[in-house]
């Protein structure tokens, strides 16, 4: 009975499968060959700029901005920080620079405080609203720690294992969802299956999504000073559902040092936040009027922009109490303090010692070159000599947990007896 259960259900997703297939399949050859049909929402016609004199009869209306992970799911951990309050502050900080600038358009938040949002919910939020434009921020992470730049994803069927590897960690967190199975119909993001899903379901705005994301990082590259890893197709979750152009954006690497310090900071914060309304702005223009030319000349016309600053918190001003001349001083039978003698000095605690965890990659009775093989995808293994043995250990982390999110990746590099182990 349980098997014929699985196979039922197998089956009814094969024919979801089958079906959105042929129809998406069928709405392309229709788009193609008849060169009709806007996408929902109110997305543009390719010629609907030239049909009112070269005055656009679409505006950008309202953006959804998804700081990615949040809650009981922190993301990436970094030494300085961690993804969850690198991209709410980020997000948070793009908000203030297109109200400031585009009074008109709404600027609506998949959160906008530390707590722990279903990826279709954020889809959803977009989709509600009937919005414009879904811009998702993270941060990446990868075992080497000298890997760095910002990329940027929209949907689609991935074109490399690299790509593949970091949608099935952003999509991880599915398996955080109470509920998940019937959230997403049985959707495994491991899947064959899901691999084809994925790469349907935007098909009518992919081009606007490339678009968006070909801004982003060209700013990310000339405002933030990041280096530029491209655009890159992928199939996550938080985009997959989503009814209008959608980009995710990896601002930077957390295992990277560097990196991890410029997110953590305000004015690494700042400069990615402009980056990506700059990018914005440009698309905005480009959408507006069809033009990329008049797009880089908005660019170029309009002045530095800086967000308004937060609201300052109120002043607390200390009110001395005054006494009255005619007033008596009351005298009181408090004993005067006691002086501490080296009798009645107690000594402090000793602090308490932090733990903190290393993964260790291998032990070998002789010593191994840490620049060749396996070992030199991996940056500033430690070496100990204990016991007649050269022990080999990862990174270091203040909770085993971070260590053993890590651990599999290690594991993946070719050090399949790599373990955690507490640091002396």
């Amino acid at each position: 009975m349980f098997l014929g259960a699985n196979h039922t259900i197998l089956t009814l997703m094969r024919s979801k499968i089958a079906l959105r297939t042929l129809t998406c399949g069928i709405l392309w050859l229709f788009l193609h060959n008849f060169n009709v049909g806007a996408p929902l929402y109110g997305q543009p016609k390719p010629t609907e700029h030239a049909q009112s004199g070269g005055k656009s009869i679409y505006k950008i209306k309202k953006v959804v901005l998804d700081a990615g992970h949040g809650g009981k799911d922190p993301g990436c951990i970094g030494g300085h920080s961690k993804e969850k309050h690198n991209t709410l502050a980020i997000a948070l900080r793009v908000g203030q620079y297109i109200k400031a600038n585009f009074p008109e358009i709404e600027v609506i938040y998949t959160r906008d405080k530390d707590e722990f949002i279903e990826l279709n919910e954020r889809a959803a939020i977009a989709n509600r609203n009937k919005a414009d434009l879904f811009i998702s921020i993270h941060c990446n992470s990868i075992p080497s720690a000298t890997v760095e730049g910002s990329e940027t994803y929209v949907l689609g069927l991935h074109r490399a294992e690299d790509n593949l590897a970091v949608a099935k960690r952003e999509n991880a967190s599915i398996y955080l969802e109470e509920n998940y199975k019937q959230n997403y119909g049985g959707y495994d993001p491991a899947s064959p299956e899901a691999h084809i899903m994925s790469a349907m379901w935007q098909s009518a705005y992919l081009e606007q999504s490339i678009l968006f994301a070909s801004y982003i990082q060209q700013y990310a590259h000339a405002t933030a000073a990041r280096k530029d890893k491209g655009v890159r197709q992928a199939g996550f979750l938080v985009l997959r559902e989503t009814a209008m152009p959608a980009a995710l954006f990896e601002t930077g690497y957390l295992t990277n040092n560097k990196e991890d310090a410029f997110l953590a900071s305000d004015e690494g914060r700042d400069l990615m936040a402009r980056a990506i309304y700059e990018g914005f702005r440009d698309y905005k223009v480009h959408m507006e009027t069809g033009s990329e030319v008049l797009a880089k000349q908005e660019a170029r016309k309009r002045p530095t922009i800086v967000p308004p600053p937060p609201p300052a918190a109120p002043k607390v001003v200390a009110v001395k109490q005054q006494v009255p001349e005619t007033q008596t001083p009351v005298k009181t039978n408090v004993a005067p303090p006691v002086k501490n003698t080296p009798e009645s000095v107690k000594p402090a605690p000793p602090a308490p010692v932090k733990e903190h965890y290393k993964i260790l990659l291998m032990s070998w009775a002789s010593k191994v070159d840490r620049n060749t093989g396996k070992f030199a995808l991996l940056d500033k293994v430690e070496e100990v000599f204990a016991d007649g043995k050269y022990h080999y250990f990862y990174g270091d982390y203040a909770q085993r947990s971070e260590a053993e999110k890590i651990l599999p990746e290690i594991q993946n590099l070719g050090f399949k007896g790599a373990t955690v182990q507490k640091a002396k």
